[in-house]
């Protein structure tokens, strides 16, 4: 058997360096690996407000009405942001029927924590214990919002998403600012006496108790807890039953009346 015959040594070095050219060539030519996307914690860390994951319903229609620049919506607490230089998104529920505003959910970071505003009557106790949780059940009652949270009202209104009634639910953790603006019909069962009206508030504390809870855990986002009630549209009104068309007899033939003689002048002999 012939022997396989062996290349000189100037040859194997020069294969060696052709063959370490091309493995080069290949290592720069492959595909650097593609960047992880960030994490939730890393979103909120760069100062982005949170996307919001909505629930499902039976209402209407969530929206995402995108991210904005905007200014503090916040006017019972210190403002930490100057102009309209806060990062927000804001996402809204919509009845088809009607095209009413039954939830908006408003999601805005600072660049430096807050302090929370002092304890009033709208402020809810929470188990963490930083963070402020804030609720009026009827926002618009005496222009409420509108003096106390005017840049909000003046926010929205300006965006054509005002409706009325609507509750107001707020909360702050460090530069994270949250709120809802909601239907007391999703919150609160309907209410017919003093003592229902009461205690229908029950369900609407826990619903934020919840909303400030998704708040604490929201990195990129913020995933909005289920409404405890899902009201249904008012039967539209019976039309009021049409009236019979009364038509008019027609006019009977009138009776031909012979015309009446002359009178005749007085004979001058009577006279």
């Amino acid at each position: 058997m012939k022997s396989v015959p062996s290349h000189p040594l100037s040859t194997r070095l020069a294969l060696l360096a052709a063959a370490g050219t091309l493995l080069a060539g290949c290592a720069m030519r492959a595909p650097a690996p593609a960047a992880e996307p960030p994490a939730a914690g890393a979103i909120a860390a760069q100062g982005a407000a949170p996307a919001i994951s909505v629930p499902p319903t039976s209402v209407g229609t969530w929206y995402d009405l995108g991210a904005h620049q905007a200014p503090w919506m916040a006017g019972d607490a210190p403002v930490p942001v100057d102009g309209a230089n806060a990062p927000t998104r804001i996402a809204g529920l919509q009845r088809e029927e009607d095209g009413r505003w039954m939830a908006l959910v408003i999601t805005q970071m600072a660049p430096v924590a807050a302090p929370c505003p002092a304890p009033t009557t709208l402020t809810l106790p929470t188990r963490a214990r930083d963070g402020c949780l804030r609720m009026r059940r009827n926002a618009d009652f005496d222009g409420w919002l509108k003096n106390q949270s005017a840049v909000l009202w003046r926010w929205l209104d300006a965006r054509g998403l005002t409706s009325t009634p609507r509750e107001w639910i707020a909360y702050r953790a460090g530069n994270l600012e949250v709120h809802a603006l909601v239907d007391p019909s999703l919150l609160e069962p309907q209410s017919r006496t003093n003592e229902e009206f009461l205690s229908g508030g029950q369900p609407g504390h826990r619903w934020a108790q919840q909303f400030a809870a998704a708040a604490r855990a929201a990195g990129g986002v913020l995933t909005v807890p289920p409404f405890p009630f899902a009201p249904t549209l008012a039967a539209p009104p019976t039309p009021a039953a049409s009236k019979p068309v009364v038509t008019a007899p027609a006019p009977t033939r009138a009776e031909q009346v012979r015309p009446r003689p002359p009178v005749l002048a007085p004979r001058k002999d009577r006279e």
